[in-house]
């Protein structure tokens, strides 16, 4: 009996030229629970089924959650990934989390099984010519995938929902949206709702007058009024209080803001981008954000893939993050083929952040062992450090230890051209560590913040 997942996947050349990534259909029929009988035919890499009107496959059954799990096709199969369910998932008798499913599995979600099968349909989907979007670098099928999703919401004005794991370059793919806009001339302002104060975000957004708090000694204009024919970018959009999401729903539809303390509302001409690390779905679900918030900003959603399902981008991000240090340090500067071979093992859980601290790490501390121990035949002693005998144990850890924090922080700076809040952000350390080291070591931090 031939295998109904064999040649699931294929890139192909179109008769216009371009390269598309031809996928099977899935066929999702339910076979049990309240809505047995239901089919859901869907031709695309990815199939969302829960209770939501969202989904792709809707389940009208109380045991399911909004966003129970996703069917993700790739070239090995189709993945069975739950969402953070609340009563999990069932892979042909297995509790999963993340699992390939086999020829006719069955899925028990709540109180409803599903039945797979992959059509022999085909639908084409188009991958981009490119290797670079913005600041994003991949030649890999999941991120010309991506760059064609993008290169094809660009020109809308609709707002855009990023989703994706930390680290995955939400920030970046939300910038390569504005460059591909028709609001590329205009501004691109940033908000960071996880690194403001939940009392200071509805100012931060909106603005307010003088005297509308305490300390509000001048009119400022929010991010909404300064974004006035660009982008704004909203970034951990999950984090936004809930008290807040009404206005930001109303800014939405309306164009309009009105500033904290004021009885004016002021047009704006904004287009909204939105990213988070969370499951928003799953949020509506416990009440912590607005379904119809949800709904509105997730006009257009784009799911940024890990690092570990494009490992084959690795080498071209390492030369990639090669180059933009040579830049910096005005000399030529790689990394050995052997140590990029011992990177494209790695499982990177901080994704191409992760990656990219490394890569620095290394040609800052000019070692590349910690990086060459995957192999079954390598040597697994320690990189060497200097000893000094003639001093006590606790002084000669104090040493080194001093040497490891000016050089790793050195280098942060170096990738953040000097910047010290975004230098403590990567590092995970309070700015002010950064700035005891900055005149401890005579570091430089240039963007006058230091």
């Amino acid at each position: 009996m031939p295998d109904p997942f064999r040649d699931l996947n294929s890139a192909t050349i179109d008769t216009s030229g371009g390269a598309s990534l031809r996928i099977r259909k899935i066929r999702a029929e339910v076979i049990a629970g309240p809505c047995a009988g239901q089919v859901v035919e869907v031709a695309g890499s990815e199939v969302r089924v829960g209770s939501s009107n969202d989904n792709d496959l809707v389940l009208q059954d109380p045991a399911v959650s909004r966003h129970h799990l996703t069917l993700k096709v790739d070239a090995i199969g189709v993945r069975v990934v739950d969402a953070g369910s609340r009563n999990g998932t069932t892979l042909d008798g297995t509790r999963i989390r993340d699992a390939y499913a086999r020829p006719d599995s069955s899925i028990v979600v709540g109180g409803s099984t599903l039945r797979l099968r992959m059509l022999e349909d085909f639908v084409d989907l188009p991958l981009s010519e490119r290797d670079r979007l913005g600041g994003m670098v991949g030649f890999s099928v999941a991120m010309r995938r991506l760059f064609a999703i993008l290169e094809r919401v660009a020109p809308t004005d609709d707002p855009v929902l990023i989703e994706g794991e930390t680290g995955t370059g939400k920030e970046l793919a939300a910038e390569a949206v504005h460059e591909e806009s028709t609001r590329a001339s205009g501004p691109f302002v940033v908000l960071d709702c996880a690194a403001i104060a939940s009392n200071l975000i509805e100012s931060e957004l909106f603005g307010h007058v003088k005297g509308a708090f305490t300390g509000a000694d001048r009119d400022r204009a929010g991010a909404f009024e300064q974004a006035d024919g660009g982008t704004l970018f909203i970034d951990e959009l999950g984090e936004l209080p809930l008290s807040l999401q009404p206005r930001l729903l109303r800014a939405l539809e309306r164009q309009e803001v009105r500033r904290v303390g004021s009885n004016t509302t002021r047009r704006v001409d904004v287009r909204v981008v939105a990213a988070t690390n969370r499951s928003l779905a799953e949020e509506v679900a416990r009440g912590t954000f607005r379904e119809d918030l949800y709904y509105r900003i997730a006009v257009l959603r784009v799911v940024l893939p890990p690092l570990r399902e494009r490992a084959e981008d690795i080498p071209l991000l390492v030369r990639h993050f090669c180059s933009q240090q040579s830049r910096r340090s005005g000399r030529t500067v790689e990394l050995p083929p052997r140590v990029v071979d011992s990177l494209c093992r790695n499982a990177w859980p901080g994704n191409v952040r992760e990656l990219r601290n490394a890569v620095a790490r290394a040609l800052s501390l000019g070692t590349t062992a910690e990086f060459a121990t995957a192999g079954p035949d390598t040597d697994h002693r320690l990189p060497p450090v200097p000893i000094d005998l003639d001093v006590p144990f606790k002084v000669a850890r104090e040493r080194v230890t001093e040497m490891f924090e000016q050089s790793y922080l050195k280098a942060m700076l170096e990738m953040t051209d000097g910047n010290i809040s975004r230098a403590a952000e990567l590092a995970g350390v309070d700015r002010k560590l950064i700035q005891r080291a900055v005149k401890r070591y005579g570091l430089r931090g240039d963007r006058g913040d230091s």
